[in-house]
């Protein structure tokens, strides 16, 4: 009898170890997941707030034209930068196109246009990446030793002369790498000084 209360006492134990095991490994589920919720959580607060940077910066472009060709608002609200040839009736304004803007020592916002492909293709995500610099900004000017996440890119196209249309794409992939995530944000900016 003593034999088989030892044999119980040992089924029991394992028993409770079974338990314990299945326990810790579903919580490790549960926490691993919640994990991935809040990266992918914070990605995307980050993605937007770097979609509508780009269009605020769109924004600052119109008014510093504002501010510096104020001889010609219906010709140079949308110079590309801050190209003084549109006073002269010779319009170098901002084409339809995909752009990445960064700032120059001079800190002002500056375009730079590429024929934009898509997410997948290795020199769109070298051309549109994004880094952090360091004081924490993010930035498509210079590369920093941090690992670019986010790929940003500014479209425009213009539904009437006096009215631009942007759209401002932040994309990037999870840590699986098997989906590519984005948060697309737009607006119209309109020539609202346009006069001769």
């Amino acid at each position: 009898m003593n034999k088989s209360k030892k044999a119980t006492s040992i089924v029991e134990v394992l028993v409770i170890m079974l338990i314990i095991i299945i326990w810790v490994i579903w919580m490790y589920n549960i926490f691993s997941k919640w994990q991935t919720l809040s990266n992918t959580t914070a990605n995307r607060i980050q993605a937007i707030w770097m979609a509508r940077e780009w269009l605020e910066a769109m924004i600052n472009i119109r008014d510093t034209n504002y501010m510096l060709f104020s001889s010609s608002y219906s010709w140079c609200w949308n110079t590309i930068n801050y190209n003084s040839d549109c006073v002269t009736w010779t319009p170098n304004s901002i084409s339809a196109w995909s752009y990445k803007i960064y700032q120059n020592s001079d800190n002002k916002w500056y375009l730079s246009g590429w024929i934009a492909w898509n997410y997948s293709d290795i020199n769109y995500r070298n051309f549109f990446k994004v880094w952090v610099d360091s004081n924490w900004l993010y930035t498509q000017s210079w590369w920093t030793d941090t690992k670019p996440l986010f790929t940003r890119e500014i479209k425009i196209s213009y539904p009437s002369v006096d009215k631009m249309n942007l759209t401002s794409l932040v994309q990037w992939s999870d840590s699986s790498k098997n989906w590519i995530l984005k948060v697309e944000l737009s607006t119209i900016i309109t020539n609202f000084k346009n006069k001769n």
